[in-house]
This record gives C-alpha cells, structure tokens and sequence, in this order.
C-alpha cells in the first residue's frame, strides 16, 4: 500500500554539540580539522532498488555534513533479501550503523547484543528526534523500546494506532440497501452478507486479507475489543485481558472460543470460500476481479480506503469497529537500531536525529532529488517527473514512508490529504494504553517451547480463524498440541517477568 506523508516541512535543527566522536573509520578531515564520520544505514525498500546509490548518497551527505558533520552510506534492501543482509552484517562485522530489525523481533537483537545502548546518545545527541516523538506520540515512547533499564531502539514516528477495520466494495453495499450506519459492530456483517449473497451469488462476502497464511484478523479484533495485551509475543500463548495482571492462554478464553465460532458460522453461511485456509487469493486479488466483498483490515488514518480505491480501480471504503489498543509491540515493532558493533555510535545517532527531525534529509531519502526524482506541487505534496512513475524514475523510497523518521515531516503524495497525517497523531495521544504499556518480554529462557508452539499455531490456526475448521471439534485439540509443546511453561515466564516488571514501577 502506498503509504507516503507529508510534513509540515519543519527546518531541522542541528543535532547535539557534545564532543565529536574518536575517528575509527578513516573519516575525512574537513577545512577546520575535524573529522567527517561515515555512517552506515540499512534499510528496506517496497519500491526498485536502484543499480547505484551514489547520486543519492551525495545528496543527503550534502546536507547531513552541513548540519551535523556526518557522511552517509545508505543500503536499501529488498524484502526478500532485507533480514538476511542485515543478520549477516551483525555477525560477520561488515560496516553497518544503523538498522531496521525484524518486524517484531526487537527483543531478540537486545538478548543477542547486537544493540547499543542508546540513552546517553539520545540525551546529547537526539533531543530534537525526542521533541518531536514525544510531540506526536507522548512523552512515554522510549518505554515501548526499554529493556533492562536501557533505551535499545527508536520508535519510527508515524500513526501507530491500527484499528480493525470493516472493508469493503463501496458499490456493492449500496446495491444491497445498506450504509455504513448500519455496522455498528461485528454483529452486523452477517445480514449485509446475506444480502451480498442474494444479489451476488457468485461474489465471497468476506475474504482473508492475507494469504499463506490465512489472516483474517479475529485476532486484532478481538485484542482490541477485549483490550488484550499480548506481552510482546504474537504467539498468543500468555496474554493479559484488562487489567488483571493474569497471564493466561488466549486460546483457552472464552472470548477465543466465541470468535472462532463466529467464524465457523460465517463460514457454513457461505460468506467465506470453502477453501479459504488455503487459497492463495487475497483480499485485493479478489475485490479486483470482482469476486470478494469485504475484508477486516487493520488500518490507521482516514485516507486508506483512497489508497485502497487505486490499488483495486474500484471504490473502497471502510467503517471502524471498535478501537485500538495500544500495548507495547503496536509501537515497538518498528523501530531504528544501533548496532552493538558500530565503530561510530555518535555519528549514527546525529544522523538518526536528523532523519527523524529534518525534512530536508528525510525527503531526500524518501523521495531523492528534487526536479530529478519528484516535483513540488504546493508545500505538502509532491509527484514525480512528467512521464515518469514510481517504476521509471530514478530513485524513490516512497513505499518506504511508513519505516523511516517521521510521517509528519514527510512529504506527502499528490492526492493526499494533510489532514489524514493530524487525525492519526492526534489519535496516537488519544488511544488508549494497556496498563502493560512498556513491558516486554524477553523470550530467551523459553525459546524451544516457543518455537514448538508456531508450529502447532500454524497447523491449527488458520482453519480456525476462517471458519474452515469446527472450533467444538479442533479447539481442544488445538489447546491440547499447546500444552504439549510447553504452553505452561510459556505463561510461567511470561507471568514471572511481568510481576517483576510490575513491581519496578
């Protein structure tokens, strides 16, 4: 999806003037005599990775040598290609300073030691990065990335507030007499689905939005209509509901129990295809063709139904139904990284300050250079060349926008409305936290259970959260594979480190 923001082109001010770092690298010496450090950023690209980075490397060491004395090597990645890379560097000592980890594997890089400690560098070299964190988040985003009383990460500065969202063929809905001031909740869908049915005999009213696997997002609705804290751990083995402080199974709830039945009723309804554990046909795919309805998808801001629309060439909209919950993996499964082997842990923290703080920087890695790579069209928004898209042009990272600084310093896609970037930080100050927020789990100790335990949730899971599968049938085989694979052991730590967690507040 294309994810691209506008700023509101803030001048970036220049990072902390604590003392120059030692020059390990070879750095070059400028006309007063100091040192010019050389970072390293790897990062991950959805769009075309280009066959030289020179240019751009040129262009955003022009202003990072300007503003904080710092040359910069940036390495884009594909995603196929991105984690293996960067694993890798971190083993091998090949050159790199900063680092996308992988996506929710924060914790495991912290017990690794593979991340620098970064309290002190953001203290006398990120203040700017912080204000504006904490500006459009709150003054709490550090404890999402706090383990063992050290910072280890930060945040990327964006709408972090995802909620479920009801997604859907906007024509479709109105053939059937409907709006969407007839979903009030969940329990809404199956009579709008009955009435696709009739109309569209032909057409799945709801499909997974992902495949291989399935995902049909039971598990975010109900994490966020039941405020369920999953403790950093996506396994489900070990959450807390509220705030009852009681690690528990998820699986092994009631309200789990419910929404696999609720599935299971979809399903014997025909409002999912037979196959759907596993077909290979996801939501866009068949809302394209014509053969799907609606979706649940998680989705922050008021612009990604526009998006959506031109992915599919046909009109999407979607309905909010319930709220997010922030716990702590909503904000940390993103975050920047030092590693632990950098030879130039000051330099890469003036230049993270800069990415996150300066627009200048930010767009230029973003989008490149300006008149070569994309056009100003007013303050906020851009567009590329006459002739060119984003498959043509020189260089952009536009597809990038929701892994890097901050999204309301970035440039903004024609067509976009600036407003969409105010609601979704708006709503990151207003969503509500779990009393949790700030816990992360270390999964260290259990590591061989956990990894049993996937397996078991990938042979069960999908067939459950479609449908495919009899809940009164397969859940207690399911339950029971867990508690084979060490499910108990599992909550104990998670419980052990939680009440110690607790009591340091």
């Amino acid at each position: 999806m294309f994810l691209a923001s506008c700023g509101t082109n803030i001048p970036g001010g220049k990072a902390g003037d604590g003392t120059a770092a030692p020059d390990n690298t070879g750095g070059k010496s400028t006309a007063g005599g100091e040192k010019t450090e050389k970072v390293v950023m790897a990062f991950i690209t959805f769009n075309k990775v280009p066959d030289s980075m020179d240019r751009i490397n040129a262009a955003v060491s022009k202003l990072t040598k300007e503003k904080a004395n710092v040359e910069v090597e940036l390495k884009p990645y594909g995603p196929v290609d991105y984690s293996q890379r960067v694993n890798l560097a971190l083993t091998s000592g090949e050159h790199m300073d900063l680092f996308l980890p992988t996506l929710g594997e924060f914790p495991s890089y912290v017990s690794r030691n593979q991340a620098y400690p970064l309290e002190d560098l953001i203290e006398q070299y990120g203040k700017e990065m912080t204000a504006i964190l904490e500006k459009d988040f709150g003054a709490d985003i550090y404890k999402s990335t706090t383990m063992g009383g050290h910072i280890y990460a930060v945040p990327v500065n964006k709408g972090m507030a995802i909620p479920p969202q009801f997604v859907y063929d906007e024509n479709m809905l109105k053939e059937t007499g409907f709006t969407a001031d007839d979903v009030k909740s969940i329990e809404d869908l199956p009579k709008i689905y009955e009435a696709v049915k009739k109309l569209h005999p032909d057409v799945i009213p709801f499909v997974p939005i992902n495949v291989s696997p399935t995902e049909t997002n039971l598990v975010l609705y109900l994490r966020c209509a039941y405020e369920i804290d999953q403790l950093t751990d996506p396994s489900g083995v070990g959450v807390v509901i509220g705030n009852s402080g009681k690690v528990v199974n998820l699986y092994e709830t009631e309200i789990f129990k419910n929404g696999v039945k609720m599935m299971r009723e979809w399903y014997e309804s025909g409002y999912l295809q037979k196959d759907v554990a596993t077909t290979t046909s996801n939501f866009m795919e068949m809302i394209q063709s014509g053969r799907g309805f609606s979706t649940i998808g998680g989705y922050s801001g008021l612009e990604a139904g526009k998006q959506l629309s031109a992915m599919a060439n046909k009109a999407i909209e979607m309905k909010r139904l319930v709220p997010y919950y922030f716990d702590t993996s909503a904000v940390n499964s993103v975050v920047w990284m030092i590693s632990s082997t950098t030879k130039v842990p000051e330099a890469a923290m003036k230049f993270l300050n800069l990415v996150y703080s300066d627009a200048d920087v930010l767009n230029t890695i973003l989008w490149g250079v300006e008149g070569e790579d994309y056009v100003k069209v007013d303050e906020h928004h851009v567009r590329y060349p006459d002739g060119k898209t984003a498959d043509t042009v020189g260089y952009t990272a536009a597809l990038c926008s929701g892994l890097m600084g901050s999204e309301s310093l970035q440039y903004q896609a024609e067509g976009l409305d600036w407003a969409d970037i105010e609601f979704k930080l708006r709503e990151n100050k207003e969503t509500k936290r779990s009393p949790y927020f700030g816990f992360i789990f270390d999964p260290q100790n259990v590591k061989t259970e956990l990894s049993t335990i996937n397996n078991v949730k990938n042979q069960y899971l999908p067939g459950l959260i479609s449908g495919a599968l009899d809940p009164d049938e397969t859940l207690p085989l399911f339950i029971k594979d867990l508690n084979a694979a060490g499910a108990q052991t599992v909550i104990e730590e998670k419980q052990k480190q939680l009440d110690k967690w607790l009591s340091e507040q």
